[in-house]
């Protein structure tokens, strides 16, 4: 699992931070921009340009977030419709065969389902993808090997191509939950926040004049979105999650 200061930070802290640090950037511009003379040049038009620059950057740094959210949903979505594919193939063999498979399929997706919900408990974590491997190379086994027997020949033909696909799906899920926005994208995002605040002071500044509603509602504004783009980056915990994909987990296994 990943580790750094910016990841393991709860992202509420560090759009809280970002609040202040931007009212604060604002001040300090301000107390910069009273200090110049109407004979200085107004940069009210770089200002605009900063801005768009600034919503250029939230726009992008959000896409790849919801990129990144809707690949984990489509990966979990794909997962658990492959382990129901596998879990219908078991019905192809005789009765005794298909029991042992389905009771396996159960462990398998408990461990699955062990595996998305394990919040960022790195024991846990391990633990569950240390069963499912195992528990994959029981049921890869058992296939493998029915297949060497005649009369078992077509529903191991059957299972095997739908082991396989379960296992890539496996692992494709697993890398699109640890896929993130790169970190040095988020910190250019939140200094150009604190950069355009100091400049939106400066420009107020100098004109002698502050309107703390649109102040106020610029940095709230920012922090919201940012916060998003965080909690849509983070499936691990947040109020933005995977609930409604996991049920399909817990239906599958709720119907072995």
């Amino acid at each position: 699992m990943k580790h750094s200061f910016l990841f393991d930070l709860d992202a509420r802290y560090i759009v809280v931070f970002l609040f202040f640090a931007m009212l604060l950037a604002i001040n300090i511009g301000y107390r910069f921009g009273v200090k110049k003379t109407k004979t200085d040049s107004d940069n009210s038009g770089i200002l605009s340009s900063l801005l768009g620059l600034l919503a250029l950057i939230l726009a992008f740094t959000f896409g790849m977030s919801g990129s990144r959210f809707e690949t984990r949903k489509a990966s979990l979505i794909d997962e658990a419709n492959c382990i129901g594919t596998a879990i219908l193939r078991a019905d192809t063999y005789p009765d005794s065969l298909k029991n042992t498979f389905k009771k396996d399929f159960a462990v398998y997706l408990s461990s699955r389902i062990a595996y998305f919900e394990s919040d960022r408990n790195e024991e846990k974590i391990n633990t569950s993808l240390r069963e499912s491997a195992e528990i994959s190379q029981t049921l890869w086994n058992r296939a493998t090997q029915y297949s060497r027997d005649k009369d078992l020949f077509l529903p191991s033909n059957m299972m095997i191509p739908a082991l396989n696909s379960m296992f890539d799906a496996a692992t494709t899920a697993n890398e699109a939950y640890n896929a993130n926005v790169p970190e040095p994208i988020v910190y250019l995002l939140l200094f150009f926040s604190i950069i355009i605040s100091f400049y939106i002071g400066y420009s107020s500044g100098f004109k002698k004049k502050i309107d703390r509603f649109y102040i106020l509602g610029f940095c709230l504004l920012t922090s919201v979105v940012i916060y998003i783009t965080l909690d849509l980056d983070r499936p691990r915990r947040g109020s933005i999650n995977m609930q409604n994909e996991m049920f399909l987990f817990n239906n599958l296994k709720g119907n072995l």
